[in-house]
């Protein structure tokens, strides 16, 4: 857990009290950390946080980037529920720039290991967004939106472990995945690079054939990379770290769909083709 010392030091644009110049004077600035201590005293605790790193061409604009906090939900009596390893959490997403509204994105994370590593698992397709001009008006009920939600997310966990799937159904739900990752188009079979290391298994824990260890393990290669893919000129390159906000929330709601598609037997839709 961070307090708000050492989140000062990991997203010092949390902290802003202004926005950045160049934003109109009808803006009215979200300061994260105002929002963060508000949680806090709901009962919520800081799990992680990271902000957009600069270009050249953006420094000095650090007070201002994009930045994500990701906040461990508590129940009634001050406690977490938890799945095991599961635990609910609600991510803060803001900028100073006005390239993103102030939104609370409701999801999982899971620690993995003894030493405490999180796998996240992104915003399972649940965006709650709080406007910026009724920020004190919003901001309590999207926090009770966020605690609402969290008995939903522990069914999709418990219903996943449930479903056991067929190696042919694997395959399958890596292609899928691999078409998200990589930005194919549904038409386009994904190279069968790309779905052998989003299926990879990384630890003996997810090496099942039950949807939720096919869902952890696609879901934490996609996030951290690490394997060899061809590029545009078949060439094989390692796949980055996902470290862009934007596309790592996207990458973990388009991947909860799928999943969810999956669990509601829609296997003819376009989330689940036989491609």
């Amino acid at each position: 857990m961070m307090n708000l010392q050492e989140l000062e030091v990991a997203c010092p644009a949390a902290f802003s009290t202004t926005a950045a110049p160049h934003v109109s004077d009808r803006y009215t600035h979200v300061r994260t950390a105002d929002i963060v201590e508000r949680m806090m005293g709901e009962g919520f605790t800081i799990r992680s946080a990271s902000q957009q790193k600069t270009q050249k061409r953006t420094a000095g604009k650090e007070a201002f980037q994009k930045h994500r906090i990701s906040m461990q939900m508590p129940v009634k009596d001050g406690s977490t529920r938890a799945l095991g390893q599961i635990f609910p959490t609600v991510d803060l997403i803001n900028s100073g720039d006005w390239s993103s509204t102030f939104t609370m994105a409701v999801g999982l994370f899971r620690l993995v290991c003894t030493n405490g590593m999180v796998a996240p698992f992104g915003a399972a397709n649940e965006s709650i967004k709080v406007r910026h001009d009724k920020v004190d008006e919003d901001t309590f009920s999207a926090i009770q939106q966020a605690m609402d939600k969290a008995p939903a997310l522990f069914q999709f966990a418990e219903d996943a472990q449930a479903f056991q799937m067929s190696y042919t159904e694997i395959e399958r739900f890596g292609r899928e995945a691999a078409r998200i990752r990589f930005g194919l188009d549904p038409e386009d079979t994904p190279d069968s690079s790309m779905t052998r290391g989003l299926l990879a298994a990384r630890r003996g824990m997810d090496s099942s054939d039950d949807l939720w260890s096919v869902f952890n393990r696609v879901q934490e290669n996609g996030t951290r990379g690490g394997f060899k893919v061809p590029d545009a000129n078949n060439r094989l390159r390692r796949v980055r770290e996902r470290r862009n906000i934007v596309s790592d929330v996207k990458w973990n709601q388009d991947l909860w769909s799928l999943t969810q598609s999956v669990l509601t037997g829609n296997r003819a839709g376009p989330d689940w083709s036989l491609n």
